[in-house]
């Protein structure tokens, strides 16, 4: 007889065999996308591409073939990944290349966070359960065959938080310069990282002990980010004449920030609109905006919600806005025409966003936020992705009743837990800290800061809501956790 708990319980100190197991795993998952026949912008290559792969991909050829990192919106941090390829393949070898990177890394970053789960907790029943949750849940798997920066940003994440708690356990500074490195790189994919590098500093300097020190563990770990984000302004200086730490123009891309598209964007988040671009339909598809390449929503929106209005707009006033957006998706419109349609979108949209926000501030400041939080937890774009493996031939209703199983396992479980060892690692003053802090994070400030709220940005502080909700599974189960101290 199979004794399945030798095979799936093995010491957690055995690293090939859990390397082996998650290459395997995210190896199959990985095939299972690529053979899926998805999306592809780019001639030759294996994976997916999705609509934004250009404004990574672009500068980095530019770079290459006019010496000019442009266009400059995205930091570089995916791009350099890329770069190292691209400098000995052309554009599809080099984007093969990139995702079996993003695989290996991805395989090896899962046995890391199940490890960094047990360095915190000194649990095996954490590292089985976080093992597995990471490896298993469909939400986690789908990026790593696709040109963009959710499948790496991830995986960096991981590293740098492993490598964080393990100053913490055996207080040897190189792992601080080490996590501070990986840190910084992934805020140069993942701007909204830059929370991460300064909660990681207090955190350090918050410490028992000699304060000295401590500041100069402090300064250790910010190396790496004073260097490459000192680096960064100057270089956004010497071209733009301006102070640029992060981005050129903010969360949205260039197109949209100087088109009726950002406002638009903005008007609907006021009042807490979905503006996914997904198959399914959202408050967005009222204006009959289509994004391209999109397929159109099996439904529509018939009407918007009566309380949104203001003094300042009524529902005639949205289906004037709405008549000019369907007339600037003709390609065959006078660019005299065009330009008068422009300026007026923009300055009607925006009017009306301050408007809602000045007449109706709780649901401006509370209310369009929390229901941009419940949209990025489980919105349309959620279910997209664990709807997806309905294409699998008989055994597709029952691989998304699993997808959706085990995603609000984790999600409820995650965010519990998640409040639990926030206040645990305030009291500690430890690495617990850390690991509640990123899922808490990113779920806050994308919406409520950012009034940005696509499920992607998700991704990356999802492995550790996973540590949270194996935490909060083993307590359940009353199984004892030492503590941290």
């Amino acid at each position: 007889m199979v004794n399945y708990k030798k095979i799936l319980l093995k010491n957690p100190y055995s690293p090939t065999y859990w390397l082996v197991l998650g290459l395997i795993v995210k190896g199959i998952l990985f095939l299972g996308v690529i053979l899926n026949h998805p999306y592809r912008d780019i001639l030759g290559i294996w994976g997916a591409t999705m609509g934004d792969d250009s404004s990574y991909l672009d500068p980095i050829d530019n770079l290459l073939q006019y010496g000019t990192y442009s266009h400059d919106f995205r930091m570089p941090g995916y791009g350099l990944f890329y770069l190292l390829f691209r400098l000995i393949f052309a554009q599809p070898g080099a984007c093969n290349a990139l995702i079996i990177l993003q695989l290996l890394l991805a395989s090896t970053s899962v046995y890391y966070l199940a490890l960094t789960a047990l360095n915190i907790f000194k649990n095996n029943a954490i590292f089985y359960i976080a093992f597995y949750l990471f490896i298993f849940c469909s939400f986690s798997n789908f990026f790593d065959a696709y040109i963009g920066s959710e499948s790496l940003c991830t995986s960096l994440l991981i590293f740098s938080v492993y490598f964080f708690t393990k100053y913490f356990n055996e207080q040897k500074s190189k792992y601080l310069f080490i996590a501070g490195l990986l840190a910084t790189w992934t805020m140069f994919i993942r701007p909204v990282f830059g929370g991460l590098v300064v909660a990681c500093s207090i955190l350090i300097l918050c410490q028992n002990g000699k304060l000295k020190i401590h500041i100069k563990h402090a300064f250790l770990f910010l190396i790496p980010f004073l260097i490459c984000e000192g680096s960064w302004i100057y270089r956004n200086f010497q071209i733009h004449k301006k102070f640029i730490p992060f981005t050129t123009t903010g969360s949205f891309y260039p197109n949209a920030a100087t088109s009726y598209l950002q406002p638009l964007f903005e008007f609907v988040q006021s009042w807490g609109g979905v503006c996914s671009f997904t198959n399914k339909s959202t408050d967005l598809d009222w204006f009959q905006y289509r994004y391209p390449g999109l397929l159109h929503p099996i439904i529509h929106y018939d009407s918007l919600s009566d309380n949104i209005y203001t003094s300042a707009f009524n529902k005639d006033s949205l289906l004037r806005l709405k008549k000019l957006i369907v007339a600037l998706q003709n390609p065959s419109l006078d660019t005299t025409t065009a330009s008068s349609y422009q300026h007026e979108l923009r300055a009607k949209l925006y009017i009306y966003k301050l408007s809602v926000k000045r007449e109706k501030p709780f649901a401006y400041y509370v209310k369009a936020p929390l229901k941009m939080v419940c949209v990025m937890l489980y919105g349309p774009a959620t279910r997209n992705y664990l709807d997806r493996g309905q294409v699998i031939p008989f055994l597709g209703r029952f691989i998304v009743a699993f997808n959706y199983l085990i995603y609000f396992i984790i999600l409820i479980s995650g965010l519990i837990g998640s409040v639990c060892l926030i206040i645990i690692g305030i009291k500690q003053c430890s690495s617990i800290f850390i690991i509640a802090f990123i899922p808490l994070y990113i779920i806050l400030v994308h919406p409520f800061m950012l009034r940005f709220f696509d499920n992607r940005f998700l991704m990356p502080a999802f492995p550790f809501l996973i540590i949270s909700s194996a935490y909060i599974l083993v307590k359940l189960s009353k199984q004892n956790i030492p503590s941290n101290r």
